[in-house]
């Protein structure tokens, strides 16, 4: 009798710590999903496709700070909305803060993270560069990394870059809809990862490089 009681005085004190420190543990589950390096030069920037504004922001601040020692961006992204891509919206965009386009390559077919790091593989094979700095959101930029280590290869030095001033916030993400909503759609994605491993590990699709004369 004493040691059922015993068990179920600590179930309720287990139960009582985790409700009292539910926002700690949520926070630190949030934080998983950030893969943060040291930013160094790399040969190339690669902006993931996806989010409005924020990847192509950072990767032009980045580019302008000159941490491409290739002076190139790859932008990644297929079919967004009628005859555009992801990729050519965020070449625009990135023009319009300054980047010239010449100096900016397209992977325009994907439609996944990935097919992008597949096509990403191609471009660097068919350009020999070794390094990279990978730039996506802060909710994305994990599974990002595990994506494309698995696909990219480890030749390849992948430094993780996720944006500094994004909208997702780590900070009581379970409280706001639309960041609770990304969480557990990434932790989703990254238990299909576990299971299925990333589709496309050692392929490589070719990519038409425009910006070679």
């Amino acid at each position: 009798m004493f040691r059922c009681l015993g068990c179920l005085l600590m179930l309720v004190l287990l139960a009582g710590g985790v409700y009292l420190g539910h926002g700690v543990i949520l926070e630190k589950a949030g934080k998983f999903l950030l893969k943060q390096d040291t930013i160094k030069p790399a040969d190339v920037i690669v902006v993931l496709g996806g989010e409005k504004e924020e990847r192509v922001i950072y990767a032009a601040k980045l580019f302008k700070e000159g941490w491409a020692r290739k002076d190139r961006i790859i932008m990644t992204g297929g079919p967004a909305v009628w005859k555009y891509t992801w990729a050519g919206m965020m070449k625009e965009q990135a023009e319009a803060l300054g980047i010239p386009g010449k100096n900016i390559i397209l992977a325009d077919m994907s439609r996944s993270t990935e097919e992008d790091a597949i096509y990403v593989r191609g471009i660097l094979k068919m350009r020999g560069y070794k390094s990279i700095i990978l730039v996506t959101s802060p909710y994305h930029s994990r599974r990002a990394s595990v994506i494309f280590g698995r696909i990219v290869g480890r030749d390849i030095k992948i430094i993780n870059a996720p944006v500094e001033e994004s909208w997702f916030k780590f900070d009581a993400w379970w409280k706001r809809q639309r960041d609770r909503d990304m969480v557990l759609q990434e932790f989703s994605k990254f238990i299909r990862l576990w299971i299925f491993g990333a589709h496309g590990e050692g392929e490589t699709k070719e990519v038409k490089d425009k910006t070679r004369p």
